[in-house]
């Protein structure tokens, strides 16, 4: 395995780079510091070691990934999702968040973690995986927030093509903290099979999802996924039918949650035969279908992205749940250490199966 470090500018005094790691197999991962903006995630075709596809939508240049307003393939914090009329109470205390998104809060604010230089603390080559540490402190009430939050991603790859992501932080005061991905997938690739998603094939270990009001904010309802276009429960295609409906952006929640990282979503192209098995120890997942995007996004390949041409799996809390009695808390207590680990298993080779 082997990897690169490479200084691409200097933005409020901070250097940003971009590290890309290479495994044995010829697959790659890149990613910048910037919001821990992931670049490029590189497939080989299984058959043909000289052609490769790039499955994450993003930008060509880093003027564009500083301007991203669709939270790119970033980490989205302190808080991902949104929060009803941006403001909650906490210890008796009401705490007013900025309202990115009409009268609520989405994402972690106007400048959230997807927008901070986070430092590079180390990088480690273990011969069958390398791993990037990367850390970033949130200031006592930034975007709203109370309590100094130290936080850490870490991002590897290893010989078995795992993508993993883990996160840790710790507060010095009671907070709110739920981390996420937020990467759009495209497992058709950025060169001959390049279209939208509805020809992938998705199951999600999930037969319950979270309901919205028109403004997207999960009310406090389960639903169960049976005889409605939420079910994934066993593997179909995603479809044209499902995407002309108003597609998808809920809140699924896994079957026999244990706390542990288990298998919880397996998606892929027909037309590559790449896809990836998901395994995380959250409770459920905001699955998004790429309604809100637009065909103003100049991406890779000078190819112009369009509504639903790219597949959000965030694992993460409920959304909204400090404002839902009946959903989990996502209160950090001071001194406690949240934790949460994502691993993307990549496959080249679902049509040989």
């Amino acid at each position: 395995m082997k990897f690169s470090k490479n200084k691409l500018a200097k933005k409020n005094n901070k250097t940003i780079y971009s590290i890309e790691f290479t495994n044995d197999n010829g697959f790659k991962f890149n990613f910048i510091n910037l919001g821990c903006y992931i670049k490029n995630v590189i497939i080989p075709y299984s058959k043909k070691n000289d052609k490769f596809e790039d499955v994450v939508l993003g930008y060509n240049n880093l003027k564009n990934i500083i301007n991203d307003k669709s939270y790119f393939n970033c980490i989205v914090g302190r808080v991902a999702g949104r929060i009803s009329n941006s403001s909650f109470f906490l210890n008796n205390k009401k705490y007013n968040l900025f309202n990115n998104e009409k009268k609520h809060h989405l994402h972690g604010g106007k400048y959230g973690f997807n927008k901070k230089i986070w430092s590079i603390k180390d990088i480690e080559n273990n011969n069958n995986s390398i791993v990037c540490t990367m850390n970033y402190k949130s200031l006592h009430l930034e975007e709203g927030y109370p309590g100094n939050l130290e936080c850490y991603v870490k991002y590897s790859l290893n010989n078995k093509n795992q993508i993993t992501i883990e996160f840790q932080a710790i507060s010095d005061k009671d907070t709110l903290v739920n981390l996420t991905n937020h990467n759009y997938w495209n497992f058709n690739g950025h060169t001959l099979n390049y279209n939208n998603i509805e020809n992938h094939i998705l199951s999600i270990n999930s037969n319950k999802y979270c309901e919205v009001d028109n403004e997207l904010i999960p009310n406090g309802k389960i639903i169960s996924t049976a005889k409605t276009k939420y079910n994934f429960h066993n593997q179909k295609k995603i479809g044209l039918n499902t995407l002309k409906k108003g597609g998808i952006d809920n809140y699924y929640i896994f079957r026999n949650y244990k706390k542990t990282v288990n298998k919880v979503l397996k998606v892929f192209s027909p037309s590559t035969g790449m896809g990836m098995i998901l395994l995380s120890d959250q409770p459920g997942l905001q699955f998004y279908t790429g309604n809100n995007l637009n065909c103003d996004y100049i991406g890779k390949n000078n190819r112009y992205y369009g509504k639903n041409f790219g597949l959000c799996f965030e694992p993460q809390l409920y959304p909204n749940a400090i404002n839902i009695r009946n959903f989990p808390s996502i209160v950090l207590k001071k001194g406690n250490i949240y934790k949460s680990k994502v691993v993307f298993n990549l496959i080249n080779n679902f049509n040989d199966k």
